[in-house]
């Protein structure tokens, strides 16, 4: 038989090799987790392919806005115009997202490159409603493309606010000429009412004046009195 030291030598191993079992099946978890992430990812290959793409083309796409923008900005006039038609043609030709983003930005800038107000009013309100159609539109719109046409969306909002405000401000400003000019012209048909009173009663008066004055040299009798 095994004495005391030689059982508890056997139990101590058996202990170890418990142990042991224990700590290396905790730490394989992490293990076997990566490798069921790994293989979740290989099974969908294009997921992430695409999420990256995605991104990418919304930097690559805003980026050629922002410097189509600063085109816009650095031409005179004349250059607007020109860009304005090339860029109402090809929209018409092919209403892609692009070109109807591009168009908009065109429009976007009138209140800096037209001259007349009308005109340039209208031109915000079409800028507006295509962007509008980019920012709602049910097309495969890239995150940052969209977040950007919202951007413009609300410059342009608030642009069309502030025409409003100084449209408004413009109406009360030539009524109360008008009021002014109104106001004027009773005040000097009122002082020339006056005047022609005045001269009117000094008329009376004077003649009163010589009445008066026949009067006194009428004597008692009836019969006029010289001196």
């Amino acid at each position: 038989m095994r004495g005391p030291w030689a059982r508890l030598l056997s139990d101590c191993l058996l202990l170890a090799c418990l142990l042991f079992v224990l700590v290396a099946a905790s730490g394989c978890d992490p293990i076997f987790k990566q490798s069921n992430d790994a293989a979740a990812g290989s099974a969908h290959p294009g997921a992430n392919t695409n999420l990256s793409d995605n991104l990418n083309d919304g930097r690559n796409e805003v980026a050629a806005y922002l410097n189509f923008m600063d085109v816009l900005d650095s031409t005179d006039e004349k250059g607007w115009h020109t860009i304005f038609e090339h860029t109402l043609d090809a929209y018409q030709k092919d209403p892609t997202r692009g070109r109807r983003l591009r168009f908009a930005l065109v429009m976007g800038r009138a209140d800096t490159k037209a001259a007349e107000p009308g005109i340039t009013r209208d031109m915000l309100t079409d800028s507006r409603n295509l962007l509008i159609d980019t920012v709602r539109g049910p097309g495969p719109t890239p995150p940052l493309v969209r977040k950007f046409a919202q951007m413009m969306l609300t410059e342009i909002n608030t642009r069309l606010a502030l025409y409003d405000e100084l449209r408004s401000l413009r109406s009360q400003l030539a009524k109360a000429h008008q009021a002014s000019q109104t106001a004027n012209r009773d005040r000097s048909e009122a002082e020339a009412r006056m005047r022609r009173m005045d001269a009117a009663l000094a008329e009376a008066n004077a003649k009163l004046e010589a009445v008066m004055k026949i009067e006194r040299k009428i004597g008692p009798t009836g019969k006029e009195t010289f001196p």
